[in-house]
């Protein structure tokens, strides 16, 4: 799994590279990074709206077999499933869309930490790399060593963006000087409105404001979102208080930005503002009733072609 998530930041770490170049800071790469794999996995949402239609329009048939099979739990299931094939649905249909958010998280967050090796893809086994890096965290004055190795390449990242390219100061040779340019152009674009991306949100940092900004966001934009999509009534009906809800999903992201980088905190934000708008559009065009209106009429067109089919072999 390990290796996954690390092939999967290596892979954001290009889309971000790329937006980097173009903009030349990494506060805005996050905001079009967020908005990029919203619209790539913009399909696999209409595939969840499409499934949740489906679901929805077999209830009644559904409910007709509860009551024929109710008693018989192996004759439902297996009535259940092929009632499935037959109707082209899966309960497990709409799933994908939430799976693959984690994925998009650990992915994202691999390339923030280890911005070395997914975002420069630097080659660390390099000799000149690995002595300029080893120099580096010898330096005491620059190089402050966090809590957790697992932000060591941030570290080193700051450790670069101190020395402010006066290598020569510290005893770096020509060939480390010019190996850690890339590194020293990079740790120039991580302040975002002021804001050190890299930093870990703390009470005494700017970067703790992004704690505050994702809870508004992400409680708001899920209580926006259910009520675009009508799940804010169906949670009420089922005793679940929807702004309970949204409350709680804010105190955990607020809560999970304060222990990573604050760029992740930008991403949760971006990601929580941009969630309402793409429900809109789904609910505007791909609703429930718009899409089991589509389904019934291919689904009487398919009869009348099938009676047209059968009457023209009676006929010859």
């Amino acid at each position: 799994m390990d290796a996954l998530f690390n092939f999967i930041g290596s892979i954001f770490g290009y889309v971000l590279d790329f937006f980097n170049n173009i903009f030349g800071n990494f506060g805005v790469s996050i905001i079009f990074f967020t908005l990029f794999t919203r619209l790539l996995m913009f399909p696999l949402t209409i595939k969840q709206q499409k499934s949740m239609a489906g679901m929805q329009r077999l209830q009644p048939k559904m409910k007709e077999l509860q009551e024929k099979y109710g008693n018989d739990k192996a004759r439902y299931n297996e009535e259940v499933s092929k009632l499935y094939q037959r109707e082209g649905q899966s309960p497990a249909g709409g799933c994908l869309p939430m799976l693959i958010q984690l994925p998009i998280f650990y992915g994202l967050y691999r390339a923030i930490c280890m911005p070395l090796t997914c975002t420069l893809h630097l080659d660390m086994s390099d000799p000149v790399i690995s002595s300029a890096i080893t120099r580096i965290k010898s330096l005491s004055d620059v190089y402050t060593s966090a809590t957790s190795s697992y932000y060591s390449q941030i570290n080193v990242i700051e450790a670069v963006r101190n020395i402010g390219g006066n290598y020569a100061k510290y005893g770096f040779t020509s060939a480390e000087a010019t190996a850690l340019q890339p590194v020293f152009d990079l740790s120039q674009k991580f302040s975002f409105l002021g804001i050190d991306l890299l930093s870990i949100p703390r009470f005494w940092n700017l970067a703790v404001i992004l704690t505050f900004v994702v809870f508004f966001a992400s409680a708001g934009g899920m209580l926006l979102t259910n009520k675009l999509t009508g799940n804010a009534s169906q949670s009420q009906m089922k005793g679940c208080s929807p702004n309970m809800m949204g409350i709680g999903m804010g105190l955990m992201s607020a809560w999970i930005s304060l222990s990573v980088p604050a760029a992740m905190a930008l991403y949760w934000t971006c990601s929580s503002l941009f969630a309402p708008a793409q429900s809109w559009v789904v609910n505007k065009y791909y609703n429930a009733a718009i899409l089991n209106a589509k389904a019934e009429a291919q689904r009487l067109a398919k009869i009348k072609l099938e009676e047209e089919s059968t009457y023209d072999r009676s006929c010859s």
